[in-house]
């Protein structure tokens, strides 16, 4: 591309001279620079001259704030400009305007609120009123299993433009929580009655006033607002409905809209984040809209490119995303061992010159991290956890390691255990059933005197009657007799799960499957440490402190986070663990074919791999070592479009073709390819050639397995379900055959049993 002014690329700038009237869309892929073009922008804007006043850019977080200011002022300081344009976050906004509104009595005076456990303590408030109202929906179980889940729920209510029923029937909770939109309301009712805010509503209060009011009232609301002519917002994928219809609220046309983000980065919908603002509602919204796209990525090189441009076709077949750093390099595990894998890893990179904080461990779920931080800790590689709690503060993990105490003797000798508070996990996981009083009075009880607690614990069954009654007396028991595994710690600590029901535990205090499965799989990881160690329950417990002790948060370690805070980051070195179908993307059961919702999920998954894979710079390494079926199947260039009972590598792996894409990338460097490369991607990896010069003349090929001459694209009509268009074929053992019904959605048959009557041809 040739450069232009201020060493921008044609495509930045098209963005930068854009006109001062029409509504834009810039669709900017990972590392696109779009921070240069926005700041370009803005200086094009001020010599067209545009108040600096007049121009309101935001971002979604303060850090991203500050790093923008920094940049901007620097920059147009160095081009003689004296004032520079509002750079703010939604929150930063939200709290000016809630201040204006009380002064302008708008809105009741109110306090802020920062801190988490004034919202807990309120939350806390609202539920003991909700149980003197006899509200019914209230399951009776400990506040550690539900907490997370409300909080979050809270959130997203607020991020919301819909009450609190409506947002919680879209969730597809458990009916374990089924009371929360009631106690979100009463938390509501609380909250106004005491006159304070916590940061959502610095966002949700103002939408609240001004959606109901007439144009002649808003029109007084837009003076206590700054007076923007140009918005230019950041990330604009992660707005969500509130945020959004508040500032269409206040800065309408002939106010200037400069939307930048992509959707295929949306990774924050579990917080309220809508892909589809950016997707549809914004062109539906703003009239002629002008759509501009940075393509080319200055992060990384072809390979990682290629990679993503074929992953991302999946969601949207026009997406192309151009490598144009240095080449990345791409690799598999060379050891199927996680944790060796992990470190044979590391220490290629540290033999090349490289330092361990140039590296970052990304994981979809935080049990994938387990492994991880058990091997570095083990071999004292030191280490930065981002945003996680450290390993042995995750409470699946101190559960086990207070059973595994009790194997080693702690209700005797408490000294042995982890830490006191522990014994705490002996008596709510799982929940012993009994009043939020009686749990508190015996939890106190048995950190006071250990050794009496199976007597506790029989005190209670006494009091109780049938079969909980029976498990109570059978848990005091097992307890007792736990210390016969004192030299098979992992043998006692399997059984006690099988014994007392944790995992059921589990299932009936999730919100969803994905968090049950996670709990699992941590205690599973766990398991699996202490069978490979193989030491007594006492010597393990010695060694997990000493570890615990000998890893502080060392800034020249590796950074261990998972993918969604890994977003906006960017590392010399990726490495990419816990790609198993089924748990990345995740599902418990694939029906992404025949479900609208299953298949918007894995959309979403997808989007999540494709900004994991974008954050590498010069390496990139799949912890995982692909099985000979996998290897076949990558060098075919095949996609599995369902689980395939005989793969256990994520689908995501085989999307992103890495041994066409390697192929591709050898004929870069001049290697030659007499043969056609093996794809189902060629399509997309053709208009990518085409896209970069100079870049190498190729052919691709795949195997095509039609049945009765059909092929995807066909139209054809079924008996039932009427006219649709073949979407895809899946081989296997049972051929199946994917038809788009529009509005009765996807449908899939076996196209031994089907009569689907070809009416037209693909173009």
């Amino acid at each position: 591309m040739k450069p232009i002014a201020h060493n921008l690329t044609e495509e930045q700038g098209s963005v930068v001279e854009h006109d001062l009237i029409s509504p834009a869309k810039v669709i900017a892929v990972a590392g696109a620079g779009k921070t240069t073009t926005l700041i370009a922008r803005i200086e094009y804007l001020l010599a067209q001259g545009v108040d600096p006043s007049q121009i309101g850019v935001f971002m979604f977080n303060k850090s991203a704030q500050v790093e923008f200011s920094e940049r901007l002022n620097k920059r147009l300081r160095g081009a003689g400009y004296l004032r520079s344009p509002t750079v703010t976050t939604f929150h930063a906004f939200g709290m000016q305007l809630c201040r204006r509104l009380e002064q302008q009595s708008w809105l009741p005076s109110s306090k802020l609120l920062t801190d988490d456990f004034s919202m807990i303590k309120m939350l806390r408030e609202a539920m003991q009123r909700l149980v003197r109202k006899g509200e019914q929906k209230i399951a009776i179980q400990d506040e550690k299993d539900w907490l997370e889940d409300l909080l979050l729920f809270v959130d997203q209510v607020k991020a919301s433009d819909q009450d609190a029923q409506t947002v919680f029937e879209a969730l597809d909770w458990s009916a374990e929580r089924q009371f929360f939109p009631a106690l979100y309301d009463e938390l509501e009712r609380l909250r106004k009655r005491n006159n304070v805010r916590f940061f959502a509503d610095l966002i949700s209060d103002p939408y609240e006033l001004v959606k109901t009011l007439p144009e002649s009232e808003l029109v007084r609301i837009r003076g206590l607002v700054p007076a923007f002519q140009h918005l230019l917002i950041d990330e604009f994928q992660d707005i969500n409905p509130c945020q959004y219809e508040l500032l269409k609220c206040l800065y309408p046309t002939p106010c200037q809209w400069m939307i930048v983000g992509d959707v295929q980065q949306c990774i924050y919908e579990w917080r309220g984040a809508s892909p589809t603002i950016m997707q549809t509602q914004f062109d539906e919204d703003f009239a002629s809209v002008v759509p501009f796209s940075l393509s080319t990525s200055f992060r990384f090189g072809h390979s990682i490119g290629l990679m993503a441009s074929s992953i991302i076709s999946e969601n949207d077949p026009n997406a192309v995303v151009i490598g144009a750093g240095e080449r990345t390099r791409v690799s598999f595990a060379r050891s199927p061992k996680t944790g060796k894998a992990l470190l044979g890893e590391l220490k290629a990179w540290v033999d090349e010159g490289r330092v361990l904080s140039d590296t970052a461990v990304l994981v979809r779920l935080y049990s994938d991290m387990v492994p991880v931080q058990l091997a570095l800790m083990h071999k004292a590689v030191p280490y930065q956890l981002h945003g996680d709690s450290p390993l042995l503060e995750n409470r699946q993990i101190r559960m086990l390691m207070a059973y595994l105490a009790v194997i080693a003797g702690g209700l005797e000798t408490p000294d042995v255990f982890f830490h006191r508070d522990d014994i705490e996990y002996l008596l709510t996981t799982p929940s012993l059933g009994a009043s939020m009083a009686q749990r508190k009075t015996l939890i106190q009880q048995a950190k006071q005197s250990p050794h009496l607690l199976p007597q506790m614990i029989e005190s209670l069954a006494d009091a109780t009657e049938g079969w909980r009654a029976k498990k109570l007396y059978e848990r005091a028991d097992w307890l007792r007799g736990l210390t016969v595994f004192r030299t098979d710690p992992a043998q006692g600590l399997t059984q006690t799960l099988e014994k007392l029901g944790i995992y059921r535990y589990f299932d009936s205090t999730s919100s969803k499957d994905i968090q049950t499965q996670e709990k699992m799989a941590t205690c599973e990881a766990f398991l699996a440490y202490v069978k490979g160690v193989g030491a007594d329950a006492k010597s393990l417990l010695e060694q997990l402190a000493s570890l615990n002790e000998r890893q502080a948060d060392d800034h020249h370690g590796v950074h261990l986070m998972t993918i969604h805070k890994s977003k906006g980051l960017e590392f010399d070195q990726v490495l990419l663990s816990g790609l198993q179908e089924g748990r990345f993307p995740y599902y418990d059961e694939d029906l992404s074919a025949v479900d609208k919702q299953a298949a918007s999920n894995l959309a979403s998954e997808r989007r999540l791999f494709y900004v994991a894979i974008t954050r590498a710079k010069k390496k990139l390494v799949i912890l995982e070592t692909p099985t000979d079926d996998e290897h076949k199947r990558m060098k075919q260039g095949d996609i599995p479009r369902a689980a395939v009972k005989s793969l256990s590598l994520s689908r995501f792996v085989f999307e992103a073709q890495p041994y066409a894409v390697s192929q591709i990338c050898d004929a870069w460097q001049g290697e030659e390819h007499g043969t056609a490369i093996a794809s189902e991607k060629g399509t997309v990896f053709q208009r990518y050639l085409q896209a970069v010069s100079p870049s190498p003349s190729l052919v691709f090929r795949h195997r095509v397995e039609a049945h009765n001459g059909l092929q995807s694209g066909d139209k054809v009509r079924h008996d039932k379900y009427g006219q649709g268009v073949i979407v895809r074929q899946e081989k296997g053992d049972k051929p199946m055959i994917v038809v788009d019904f529009g509005d009765l959605g996807l449908k899939r048959f076996n196209l031994k049993h089907t009569q689907l009557i070809k009416l037209s041809s693909r173009a």
